[in-house]
C-alpha cells in the first residue's frame, strides 16, 4: 500500500498527467516502495509536469489544455506582481530619499492595471462558476477547500503581532503571524490555477478565460517595469541585497505572464480545429 505522503505526492501532479501515466505511477510506487527519496522524486516530477504539461495527441484537447495551462499560470503571475506592489511601496516610504515623479506615476498606473486586471479575472471566474452551477460538476472545485484553515491566519494576523512582545512567547507567536498570511497567500495563489486545470469549460467560456489574460499579461508586465524602475532608481546600494529578490519575482511573472498568455491566445484564436469535440455553441 502507498502511504499518505506518497499519495498527497501523486495527487500533486495535474490531471492531464494523471489520465495517461497515473495508474503505472502508481503501481511504480507500489512496487519501489514509498522511500523518503521516492517522495521527493515525485514532487520534483509533479513541479515538471506542471512546468511543461502532457498535451494529447488530438488537436482539440490539445489547444483546450493549452488555453487551461495559460489561464492557470496568469493567475499565479498576477497573484505574485500583486503581492510585490505593497511590498515596493513600503519600501519607497521607508527610503529618506525621494521617488522621482516618473516612477511615482509608474507605480500609479501599474496599481490601476492591477485592479482593472483583478476585475477581468473576477468575470471569467463567475463565468466559470455559472457554467459548474448549471452543469452540476463541482468536483473541481475541492482544492479550494484548503482556503478554509489558511484564512484564520490572515485574519488574526494583526492581533498575533500585537500580542508578540510577550515573553517568552513572542518568537512563535511573531512567527506565526508571518508564515500564517504567507501560507493564505501562497493558496490564494496556487488552488485557483489548480481549479481551472480540472475543470472543463466549454469552449464559449474558455476562450474568453484565455483571451482575457492578455489584457491580465498586460497589467502584470506594467507592474514589473514599474517595480523594477522604482527598486533601481530610488533604492541605494546597501538595499540592492533585499531588493534582488523583488526584481527577481516581478521579472520572472512579467515574462511568464506574457509567454503563457500569448500561447493561450494562439490556441484560443486557432479556428482549424474546434477546441472540444463537443458541438458548444
Amino acid at each position: 500500500m502507498i502511504d499518505m505522503a506518497a499519495r498527497l505526492a501523486l495527487r500533486a501532479y495535474p490531471p492531464s498527467f494523471r489520465e495517461r501515466y497515473g495508474c503505472e505511477l502508481e503501481a511504480l510506487v507500489e512496487d519501489t516502495g514509498a522511500r523518503p527519496s521516492v517522495v521527493a522524486d515525485l514532487l520534483v516530477g509533479a513541479l515538471r509536469a506542471w512546468l511543461h504539461p502532457v498535451m494529447p495527441d488530438q488537436s482539440a484537447e490539445r489547444h483546450r489544455r493549452r488555453m487551461q495551462a495559460s489561464v492557470a499560470t496568469t493567475w499565479v503571475t498576477w497573484c505574485a506582481a500583486l503581492y510585490v506592489l505593497p511590498i515596493v511601496n513600503f519600501i519607497l516610504s521607508e527610503e529618506p530619499w525621494p521617488t522621482p515623479d516618473l516612477v511615482r506615476r509608474l507605480l500609479d498606473v501599474a496599481e490601476y492595471a492591477m485592479y482593472g486586471a483583478g476585475l477581468i479575472l473576477l468575470v471569467g471566474a463567475l463565468a466559470l462558476l455559472v457554467e459548474s452551477s448549471r452543469v452540476g460538476d463541482w468536483t473541481a472545485w475541492r482544492p479550494l477547500v484548503i482556503l478554509i484553515p489558511t484564512l484564520p491566519t490572515w485574519l488574526i494576523a494583526p492581533l498575533l503581532l500585537a500580542f508578540a512582545s510577550i515573553d517568552p512567547i513572542s518568537y512563535w507567536v511573531g512567527a506565526l503571524a508571518v508564515l500564517g498570511p504567507a501560507a493564505f497567500l501562497i493558496t490564494v495563489a496556487v488552488t485557483p490555477a489548480v481549479v481551472v486545470t480540472r475543470c472543463r469549460p466549454s469552449a464559449k467560456v474558455l476562450r474568453l478565460l484565455a483571451l482575457s489574460g492578455v489584457a491580465v499579461a498586460f497589467a502584470v508586465t506594467t507592474t514589473g517595469i514599474a517595480c523594477v524602475a522604482a527598486l533601481i532608481r530610488s533604492t541605494p546600494d546597501a538595499a540592492q541585497l533585499v531588493t534582488m529578490p523583488i526584481l527577481a519575482v516581478t521579472v520572472a511573472a512579467s515574462a511568464a505572464a506574457l509567454v503563457s498568455s500569448g500561447r493561450g491566445a494562439k490556441a484560443a484564436l486557432h479556428r482549424e480545429h474546434p477546441v472540444d469535440l463537443d458541438a458548444d455553441v
